[in-house]
C-alpha cells in the first residue's frame, strides 16, 4: 500500500544489522508458515463453497452473473464505490485522529481504496486492513494499538449496521430465517460492543459521524447490489443484498466469493425468493464490487513506482 513510516533504506540498514534474539527466527518462520496455510485454506474455502452452491443451485446461476458487466453497470459501480469509500475515508480520518494519527482526507481516501482492493483480491478479506494498521504502527499515541483500534472501529461500525439490518429483515420471516436472524443479531451485538470499545475516549459528535458514515457506506453497497440485479433484468430484492453483504463481510474465503453466493442461495427458499436469480445477483455484485475497488490498484502501483526514487 503506502510506504511504512520509518522504513527508509537507512533505517532498514540499522535494523538489519542487528542479530535476531535466540529463538526469534524459528518463531518468525512458524508464523510465516501459519500465514501461508491460512491463505491456502481461505482459497480452498471459497472454491468449496462455490462448488456447493453450483451443486445445490446450478452452475448456470453462477456464470449468469457475468452478463451484468457493461458500461452502465461498471460506471455505476465506480460512482457507488466512490461514495462508499469516501464515507469510509472520512471515518478512518476521524478515528485515526482520535488515536493521535494525523491523516489528511486525500491520504485517507487513498488508504481506503488500497485497503478495499487488497481485501477483495487477497485471501481472508482482512489483508488490506492489516496492512493499513501496519503502515501506521509507529504513529499515534500508542505504538500498534492506536492504528489497530482505528482500523477495528472503522470496520466494525459498518459490520454492526449490516448485520443489524440483516437481523431485522430476517426476523420478519419464519424458520429457518429466524435462526439466521438470531445469528445475525448476535454478530451485530458483538461487533457493536467491540466498536464502542475501540472508540472509547472519542468525542460523542465524532462517534455519531462515524456511525453516520458507516450507514452511508452500507447504503452505497446495497445500492450497488441492486444495480447488479437490475443489470441482470431480474426483480429488485433488497433482502438478497443485505444477506449477501453480511455473509461476505465474514473473514472467510477470497473477496466474499463462496459465502455470499451460498448464503443467498440457501435462504432464498425460506424467503420465497428465486434461488438462481439470487445467486446470479450475488455473482454479479462480486464482479462489480471488485471493479469499484480498482482505483486501489492504481494507488498501490503509484506507491510501488515511487519507492525506488525514495530509497535512492
Amino acid at each position: 500500500m503506502t510506504q511504512v513510516p520509518g522504513t527508509s533504506a537507512a533505517s532498514r540498514t540499522r535494523t538489519g544489522s542487528r542479530a535476531l534474539p535466540a529463538g526469534e527466527a524459528p518463531r518468525r518462520t512458524r508464523t510465516q508458515r501459519g500465514g501461508r496455510w491460512m491463505r491456502v485454506l481461505a482459497v480452498i474455502a471459497s472454491v468449496v463453497l462455490l462448488a456447493i452452491t453450483a451443486r445445490l443451485i446450478g452452475a448456470q446461476a453462477l456464470t449468469a452473473g457475468f452478463t451484468a458487466l457493461g458500461p452502465v453497470s461498471v460506471l455505476a459501480a465506480a460512482v457507488l464505490g466512490f461514495a462508499a469509500t469516501g464515507a469510509q475515508a472520512l471515518r478512518w480520518h476521524l478515528l485515526a485522529a482520535a488515536g493521535g494519527i494525523r491523516l489528511g482526507l486525500g491520504r485517507a481516501l487513498a488508504d481506503c481504496y488500497a485497503s478495499s482492493f487488497a481485501n477483495m483480491v487477497l485471501p481472508g478479506g482482512l489483508a488490506g486492513d492489516a496492512v493499513r494498521a501496519a503502515v501506521y504502527r509507529d504513529r499515534g499515541r500508542r505504538r500498534w494499538l492506536s492504528p489497530l483500534l482505528a482500523v477495528g472501529a472503522e470496520r466494525l461500525s459498518a459490520t454492526t449496521l449490516l448485520f443489524a439490518a440483516a437481523a431485522v429483515i430476517l426476523s420478519l420471516h419464519t424458520s429457518p430465517a429466524l435462526i439466521a436472524a438470531a445469528a445475525a443479531a448476535t454478530v451485530s451485538f458483538g461487533c457493536a460492543i467491540a466498536a464502542v470499545v475501540c472508540m472509547r475516549g472519542m468525542g460523542t459528535r465524532r462517534q455519531l459521524v462515524v456511525w453516520a458514515t458507516s450507514a452511508l457506506s452500507v447504503a452505497a453497497l446495497v445500492a450497488l447490489f441492486l444495480v447488479a440485479m437490475r443489470a441482470l433484468g431480474g426483480r429488485i430484492e433488497p433482502i438478497v443484498a443485505i444477506i449477501g453483504l453480511a455473509a461476505m463481510s465474514l473473514p472467510v474465503g477470497v473477496g466474499g466469493w463462496g459465502p455470499r453466493e451460498l448464503s443467498v442461495g440457501l435462504l432464498a427458499g425460506p424467503l420465497a425468493l428465486h434461488a438462481e436469480s439470487a445467486v446470479s445477483a450475488a455473482t454479479a455484485y462480486g464482479l462489480l464490487a471488485t471493479a469499484s475497488t480498482l482505483p486501489g490498484l492504481a494507488v498501490l502501483l503509484w506507491h510501488w513506482l515511487r519507492q525506488p526514487r525514495q530509497q535512492g
